[in-house]
């Protein structure tokens, strides 16, 4: 009975005690919200996964891969600033219910797909929704608890890595079973039109103080400006930025694992779900770590632990031996993502939305091209390693910075 009971309580120790929320949001209203970057995880990381079976069909090279990914950037660059601006004074449904139906259009048009002009305007469509469906998911789930923005948001994240892992799985499914992809595809589009509708029709707390203003554009400008005044948000902006850049070459890593590491599709498929079942544990883990643990601590740790792990998972040879090293590596990456966009969105208070506008310029940067671009030249993996570091480094020396920690941007008194 001794391992029954370890078992049992290592389960009540997981479980998430409740997070007061205000008022007008219900638990519905909450479960909705956090399905928004679930969904947007699993649409956007189906073609990810499928990208070796989608190279093939279609003949691609690296560099248009590479155009893929910023066909989605540089349109979600020109809708993002707009819609987040928007989150500070538009119902926040309409917005959410706008990006889970384009997403899902987008998703279907990828399955529908007969050449690699369709292809771009799959993932140009992507870029259109994906922004208004999980940017005003995170501002609705932050501000609606602000006593722990940052454990909502890291429960957030937890449902999410649930529907980056789901994309995976159903893709090593569908094909064991000898499914044609396209249908994956095509289904989950289909399942994101039907989850819009349930967004139109569900009521979410109104904007905050920041859009009480006589004139919507004088507020939407001096949102922007109060971003732009705060040491503290572009200290946070910057942190993300640099988080991009060590993701970068996220795009190539499918790739990676057949080209370099040898894997099938099947194999490639179990593989980031096996990283991604990593991931889904640190971050509840993380709900509890930030309970009892400072921010900046948590950050640290898991930055001078990165710097160790990803220059040997990416040189070490052997698929078993990189299967060993993607344990630990996945668990402390994943602790960054979520305390940077939790404290990025409280950084200016009222006005989430702005900060999320200003941050989706980053899109106007071709890191995935330039990452795809520097593979060709020096290899999958040299590329990999370039980009992973200097983001790496970057974000350290922000991490270190004691004024990005102060109590005013620290959630909780945390810091």
């Amino acid at each position: 009975m001794r391992p029954i009971s370890r078992i049992i309580r290592t389960f009540r120790m997981l479980r998430w005690e409740p997070i007061p929320r205000v008022e007008g949001m219900s638990r519905l209203a909450v479960w909705l919200a956090m399905g928004g970057r679930f969904t947007d995880e699993l649409l956007g990381g189906l073609p990810d996964v499928l990208m070796p079976a989608i190279r093939r069909q279609f003949g691609l090279r690296l560099a248009q891969v590479g155009l893929l990914s910023l066909a989605l950037n540089y349109v979600a660059a020109g809708v993002e600033p707009v819609s987040g601006l928007l989150i500070d004074v538009w119902r926040r449904r309409w917005l959410l219910a706008w990006g889970a139906a384009v997403i899902g259009l987008a998703t279907i048009v990828l399955g529908l797909a007969t050449g690699f002009t369709l292809l771009l305007i799959g993932f140009a469509l992507y870029g259109l929704g994906s922004g208004p469906l999980a940017h005003t998911a995170d501002v609705v789930l932050v501000e609606s608890h602000p006593r722990a923005p940052d454990r909502i948001f890291a429960r957030s994240t937890a449902i999410d890595t649930v529907g980056a892992l789901a994309a995976p799985l159903a893709v090593a499914a569908a094909l064991s079973m000898g499914w044609n992809w396209r249908w994956l595809l095509v289904g989950g589009g289909a399942a994101s039109l039907v989850y819009a509708v349930a967004l139109l029709r569900t009521s979410f707390p109104p904007p905050g103080v920041a859009a009480a203003a006589p004139d919507e554009r004088s507020s939407l400008r001096r949102n922007v400006r109060a971003v732009l005044s705060s040491r503290r948000a572009l200290g946070w902006l910057a942190f993300l930025l640099a988080h991009d850049l060590m993701e970068a070459p996220l795009v190539l890593k499918t790739l990676w694992l057949a080209d370099v590491v040898g894997l099938d599709q099947t194999g490639v498929g179990l593989f980031r779900a096996g990283e991604l079942v990593i991931a889904l544990l640190a971050v509840v883990w993380l709900d509890r770590w930030l309970a009892r643990t400072p921010g900046r601590r948590v950050v640290l740790i898991s930055l001078a632990t990165l710097f160790a792990l990803y220059p040997a998972f990416l040189l070490t040879p052997g698929i078993w031996s990189r299967a060993l090293l993607a344990v630990p590596l996945n668990f402390f990456a994943s602790m960054l993502w979520p305390v940077a966009r939790a404290r990025s969105l409280v950084s200016v208070p009222g006005r989430p939305g702005a900060v999320t506008a200003v941050r989706s310029l980053a899109a106007l940067l071709p890191l995935g091209l330039g990452a795809a671009l520097l593979a060709e030249w020096l290899g999958l993996t040299a590329a990999m390693l370039v980009f992973t570091l200097a983001g790496l480094a970057a974000m350290t020396v922000l991490a270190l910075r004691p004024g990005l920690w102060a109590a005013g941007a620290d959630p909780g008194g945390e810091g």
